[in-house]
């Protein structure tokens, strides 16, 4: 579900200064005792207000650094690059990063019940099908859970990569060019989904519901993994992740406003990026990995990636249990 409810001319300058406020990669910080710290990677402070709202930020026996991102690829970059301990993604980004072998393992799963990723075309675009795209110039972040999105969109159509002219561009540029009449069609998710219809009046012509595995995923470095301090925080961690998703399936209402606050996002973007983001969290599993092997399947088969690398082998489920153990 998404709002429509207008926005004014001031509302969108907000909305866009928010936005590209986001797209840093700034750090703050969250109060906790103890000498460890855990630096997550956060994408517009989604896992952030999470927690927040959900009052799972007191009493951490250890700190936490947020260092902030636009997008799932920096975040993994950086956490490979040893700078971020674990992060939120979306299910490509780890298909990169599994493909380029880097130093990280999926610990937890994200199970969505809707689909989070958008075609975009403008209000008036001809553009009616997927098969219309065929020449057309569509924008998307390499890497990003959009990019399987448009992936799985052309292989269900019969097209390949080859038939369009991506264009490969960060949400904010991608917001921009769209804005402009630079490209024909944007594949973006929520908040920017929602950015785009209300401000820009753009027309999704298509989304993942389907197609894409609508699973999300924390990943953590091995290095974090191999430090027992740091495991034993990254334990309490996917502990208040689980809890906080579980508490937020019933409490919208006190999430969205925090989440509008972090942001300076208008609620109701703030409300629509709920609506689309709500996930649980699930034990890993072998169904799981599965999803996450289509995908690099998909992936291998279209020549995106060089390789096709096991899905298995990126995967540790230590931390099963404490999901296990929150759902009660």
């Amino acid at each position: 579900m998404f709002s429509r409810l207008g926005v004014s001319l001031a509302a969108v300058a907000v909305v866009t200064a928010a936005v590209t406020g986001c797209s840093s990669g700034g750090t703050s910080d969250s109060a906790g005792s103890g000498d460890v710290t855990l630096v997550v990677g956060d994408q517009v402070k989604t896992t952030q207000s999470l927690l927040e709202s959900a009052g799972e930020l007191k009493n951490l026996p250890y700190k936490i650094k947020w260092a902030s991102f636009e997008a799932g690829p920096p975040l993994l970059e950086a956490a490979a690059a040893g700078k971020v301990d674990v992060g939120g993604t979306g299910d490509v980004p780890a298909v990169f990063a599994q493909s380029a072998n880097s130093p990280l393992k999926i610990i937890t799963v994200l199970s969505a019940s809707t689909a989070n990723d958008f075609l975009l075309v403008p209000q008036n675009s001809p553009i009616k099908s997927i098969d219309d795209l065929k020449g057309k110039k569509v924008a998307y972040t390499k890497g990003s859970s959009s990019n399987g999105l448009v992936l799985a969109l052309l292989h269900k159509a019969g097209l390949k990569p080859s038939d369009i002219t991506s264009t490969y561009l960060t949400p904010n540029e991608g917001l921009a060019a769209f804005n402009s009449g630079q490209i024909d069609a944007w594949a973006v998710w929520n908040p920017y989904a929602t950015i785009g219809q209300q401000q820009s009046k753009a027309r999704v012509l298509a989304d993942g519901t389907g197609l894409t595995t609508q699973q999300g995923y924390y990943l953590a470095s091995n290095a974090a993994l191999g430090d027992s301090a740091k495991n034993k925080a990254l334990k309490d961690f996917v502990g208040r992740v689980a809890r906080a998703q579980k508490w937020a399936a019933t409490h919208k209402d006190q999430w969205v406003p925090i989440f509008s606050k972090l942001t300076t996002l208008p609620e109701p973007v703030a409300a629509a990026t709920f609506d689309t983001s709500a996930n649980d969290v699930v034990p890993i599993d072998a169904a799981r990995i599965a999803k996450q092997q289509q995908l690099i399947d998909l992936f291998a088969g279209a020549g995106v990636i060089p390789n096709q690398p096991v899905a298995a082998e990126y995967f540790d489920d230590r931390f099963n249990s404490v999901v296990t153990g929150s759902q009660s």
